[in-house]
Parts: C-alpha cells; structure tokens; sequence
C-alpha cells in the first residue's frame, strides 16, 4: 500500500495564521463598539489590535520565506496579545457603561465574611475532584490519594494563572513525575473528566432551562458546548474501539519522524481510557462528576446573598451560572476565565431575574458587575492558594511548567 504523508508544513502554515486573524476580529469588535458607543477610546483599542494583526501577519510571511529568520520581538507575543484582546472585549462588555462612582460604594458595603463559607466549599471541592480523579487512574495503577490531590491542586491553580487552561497538562507531569506512570495515559484520564465534566454541565443547563430559563445565548452555548463534548465522546469512544485502526493510519498518513513519535503516544493514550471498559467505574465517576459541579454551584450562593438585588436571587440561578462559565470555559481561554467569567455572571442574572419575571432595581447592573469580581475571587484564592502549596510542597521549579507539554507528549 502506497503511502502519502501530509506536509506537516501546512498544518503549521494555519495555526499561525490564526492569531493574526482572530486579533483583527477583536479589532473589528472594538471598532464595532465604538461606533455603537460613539465614542473614541473604543476607536483606538480597535486600532492598536488591528495594528497588532498586521505586524502578526507580516511577521508570519517574513518568517515562511526566511526559515532562518528569527522573530525580534519572539514568538509568544502574539498569543498574549490575543489573550489581552479576549480579556478587554469580556470585561468591556461588562464594565464599558457602568458608574463607576456607585459600583464603588457598592463593593464597600459589602460584607466579605461570605467569602469564608464560598472559601470552605471551594475547597470541598478541590478534595471532590482529586477524589474523582483518583478513581479514573486506577487504570494507570493505585496511586495514594496525597499526590493526586497535590496534582490536582496544582492543575487547578495554574489554569487560574496560565492561558488555554495549561494546568490540565502541568497536572499529567506532576503526577507522572511523582509516581513514575506514564504521563500520557495519565493526560488520557483528564481527556475522559473533560468529557464527564461537560456532559455533567449540560445535564445542569437542561434541568435549568426546565425552570423556563431560555435565550438566545443560552442556545447557542448548549448547542456548542453539545456538540464539543457529543463529538469528543464519539472521538474517544471511536479510538477506544477501533485503536488498531487509528493507528494505522497514523502510521499511513504521517511522516516518518512524526509517526515515530505519535504511535506509541497513541498507544500509552489508549491505556488511559480503560475507564470505558469498566461500567462499574464509568457510573461511579459519572455520579462524582454531577456531586462535583453542584457543589461548585453551592459555593456561589453565598457571594449572592452579599449583595442587594432588588429581590431575592432565584435559588436555580447558581446553578445557571455554573453552566454559562463552564461552557464558556469550553474552548480554551484567557487565564483563569478573566473576562469570560465576569460576562457570564452577570448574564446568568439577567437571565434569571427574567425567567423569574423580577425586575430588578436601578442600579442592578452594577450590583451584577461587583458580584462577578467577588465570585471571581472567591473561586480563585483558594484554588490558587491551594496549588501554590502543593507547588512547593512538591518541590517544583518554574522552569519545570514551561516543558509541561513535551514532557506528558513523549
């Protein structure tokens, strides 16, 4: 059988393409609102990205027609640029209108003594995961629960600080490097809580939406975080049963050098998902992925009761928010959802102050805009503070989270 590589060359010719163009997408959005808003700084943050877009898009030409050529300005620039450009439109989106001056008074008459319980129930819930986790890696082996739960703290404390939730790979090298297992079947049980995760969250969004909570946006939302997870199952579910198959055609496909590396990838990646065998299991750690998510959902209450709507919150609003930010969540993003999270927490109360036929009082937009900082930083200190533990408890180095993706793909 003849065999015809793909020219790895045009798949690295598209991704880089795509920063330069999703950067002058934020520079459209911006323009749009400044014409929308009538106003000029608007205009020039639409200027700077699309600037930034073009000197992407020439730097990228430069450097295909000059192999050698090396990048002054380097070659991470323009990923920051895109994670600073989805951070502004979210938070613009947010804050572009408010007044400043009552947000402000809001936010001092707040009492923050609700932050300690949202705290106790954060980190209940950082025990939960590392639990569940431990269950999906008995395919692995029997790891001890401390260095699982180090991991996952340590995962989930770096993707409140690092891009395109970057933790999940830090979680696999840790792990691995403490037990000595493979580090790619460990990445395959994160792959398998992903999923469980999203079916998880769409459960909650379908029980919501039973409450006569629906929108546009909400459709929109579930019909593509459906068709992510829906399509990623089929993928696993499809390489799981068929993994004889897929490898061959790895092997057909792909250059020499690449399928050299990919095949035994492929294969230590098969077994971490010997989760699907196990019906058992499956069921066990489905139930831990919904207990998961609607004790997430609890630790908002709490920072909701802080603040003073105009009426009481609809108790199906938590629940609510934790759907919006989880499948907001879905396609990779800025550290730690900043921006995303503030959009989608204010949507979840203008939703459900809807579907409850509340009107809210004046000032309601601002309540929303401070509440959304307070939930921000109620999930994000413990989380952060937890992994910052585990980090130096486990003895790690900074240098050792930038290698995070060679070190679980060999």
């Amino acid at each position: 059988m003849s065999t015809r590589p793909v020219d790895t060359r045009c798949f690295t010719y598209a991704r880089r393409m795509t920063r330069p163009l999703l950067l002058l997408i934020v520079g459209l959005f911006f323009a749009y609102r400044a014409w929308n808003l009538n106003e000029n700084f608007h205009l020039v943050v639409a200027f700077i990205f699309m600037l930034l877009s073009g000197v992407a898009f020439v730097d990228h030409v430069r450097r295909v027609g000059e192999e050698r050529a090396r990048n002054r300005l380097g070659t991470r620039w323009p990923g920051i640029a895109l994670n600073l450009g989805v951070i502004f439109a979210f938070l613009d989106l947010v804050f572009a209108q408010l007044e400043w001056d009552r947000m402000g008074q809001i936010l001092t008459q707040v009492q923050y003594w609700v932050l300690l319980p949202a705290f106790v129930v954060v980190v209940f819930s950082l025990f939960l995961r590392a639990w569940r986790w431990q269950w999906l890696l008995r395919v692995v082996g029997e790891i001890p629960f401390a260095p699982v739960f180090r991991a996952s703290c340590i995962g989930i404390g770096a993707n409140m600080v690092l891009p395109a939730r970057a933790g999940e790979f830090l979680r696999a090298y840790v792990l691995g490097r403490r037990t000595g297992h493979s580090k790619t079947a460990i990445f395959a049980t994160l792959v398998m809580e992903r999923i469980l995760d999203g079916l998880s969250i769409l459960f909650i969004l379908v029980v919501v939406m039973l409450f006569g909570v629906s929108s546009e946006e909400i459709h929109v939302l579930g019909a593509v975080g459906s068709a992510f997870y829906l399509i990623a199952l089929g993928a696993l579910l499809l390489f799981y049963y068929r993994q004889a198959w897929v490898i061959q055609q790895a092997q057909r496909l792909l250059p020499d050098p690449w399928s050299a590396r990919i095949v035994p990838l492929l294969s230590a990646f098969g077994d971490g998902l010997h989760t699907l065998r196990n019906a058992r299991q499956l069921l066990i750690v489905s139930a831990q992925s919904l207990l998961i998510w609607l004790v997430i959902s609890g630790s908002f209450y709490p920072v909701m009761l802080a603040f003073d709507f105009g009426a009481p919150v609809p108790l199906f609003t938590p629940f609510l928010l934790t759907a919006l930010v989880a499948l907001g969540l879905t396609v990779p993003s800025t550290p730690g959802g900043l921006g995303i999270i503030q959009y989608m927490a204010v949507l979840s109360l203008q939703l459900s102050f809807a579907a409850a036929a509340i009107t809210p009082t004046h000032g309601f937009a601002e309540q929303a805009a401070a509440f959304s900082v307070l939930m921000h930083i109620s999930q994000a200190l413990p989380e952060v503070g937890f992994g910052a533990w585990a980090f130096i408890t486990e003895g790690m180095h900074w240098h050792e989270v930038g290698q995070r993706e060679t070190e679980v793909v060999t």
